[in-house]
C-alpha cells in the first residue's frame, strides 16, 4: 500500500518508515501538515498515519481538512504521545479510523495498518457522487466528466465543483466555501471564490442545455440546482 506519514520527529519517522518498507509498503514522509496537504492535492495514498503535535498545523487540523475535502475516504491512523481518553475520543469522533500511543509496537502497527486498509478497500468504489447526470463526479480519482468526457480542472476548481455537486439544491455561503476549499488561509477573500465559481461554470458548461444552473444569491452565496427547479 501507499502510506503517507506525518511526523516531525526524524527518529520516529525513520523507525516507522523502516518497519512499513520492510513489509512491502511504499512510504512517503512529511514533516509538516502543509507539506502533506499540498501533496494530497496531487496524489492520494491508501492510508494516512498522523502525529498529533506538530510545529505548524496539528494532526487534528489535517484530519479535519481531509474529512472535509474531496479526497475519498482515506483511512487515518493516529500515532501520538497524546494518550488521554479525551484525545482518543476527539480523534475518533473527528473521523480517525484508529489510534496508537507512542512508542508504537511493530506488530501491532502493521496489523492495524493492514486492518484499516482492508476496510477501506471494501468501500472505495462508492466514491462517485450520485444524481449528477450528465456529469460524473469521481471523488476517488478527483475527476469530473461531462457526458463521459473528462473536464480539465485545477485542484481548487475540482474541490469547489465537487462540494457544490455534493450540496446540490442547497444555498452554500461564501464563507463556508472558503473554509471547505481553502482552509483557514488569511490571504484568500470571497472574490477568489467568485472567480473560481465563474471558471467552473464555464469549464463544466453548467447551463440550461446540460440541465443545471449555478446561481448567485445576493450577499449570501451560491446554489447549484437542476434547471426548472
Amino acid at each position: 500500500m501507499r502510506i503517507d506519514l506525518l511526523e516531525d520527529d526524524p527518529d520516529q519517522a525513520e523507525m516507522i518508515s523502516h518497519w512499513l518498507t520492510e513489509e512491502g509498503h511504499d512510504v512517503r514522509w512529511y514533516k509538516s501538515g502543509g507539506d502533506l496537504t499540498r501533496a494530497l492535492h496531487r496524489d492520494v495514498p491508501d492510508v494516512l498515519l498522523l502525529d498529533w503535535v506538530l510545529p505548524e498545523s496539528s494532526g487534528m487540523d489535517v484530519l479535519t481538512w481531509v474529512r472535509q475535502s474531496f479526497l475519498g475516504r482515506i483511512p487515518v491512523v493516529f500515532i501520538t504521545a497524546q494518550d488521554s481518553e479525551e484525545n482518543v475520543v476527539a480523534a475518533l469522533q473527528a473521523g480517525a479510523d484508529d489510534y496508537l500511543v507512542k512508542p508504537p509496537r511493530r506488530r501491532e502497527l502493521m496489523a492495524r495498518v493492514q486492518a484499516v486498509g482492508r476496510r477501506a478497500g471494501a468501500i472505495q468504489p462508492a466514491e462517485v457522487l450520485a444524481g449528477c447526470d450528465p456529469y460524473t463526479v469521481d471523488v476517488g480519482h478527483r475527476q469530473i466528466s461531462l457526458r463521459g468526457k473528462p473536464v480539465e480542472l485545477t485542484s481548487k476548481e475540482f474541490d469547489l465543483a465537487a462540494y457544490m455537486f455534493a450540496n446540490a439544491g442547497r444555498l452554500v455561503k461564501r464563507g463556508v466555501l472558503l473554509e471547505r476549499v481553502w482552509g483557514r488561509s488569511q490571504t484568500i477573500t470571497t472574490r477568489t471564490v467568485d472567480a473560481h465559481i465563474s471558471r467552473i461554470r464555464k469549464k463544466l458548461e453548467i447551463d440550461e442545455p446540460n440541465g443545471w444552473r449555478l446561481i448567485s444569491v445576493y450577499q449570501h452565496g451560491y446554489r447549484l440546482e437542476r434547471s426548472g427547479t
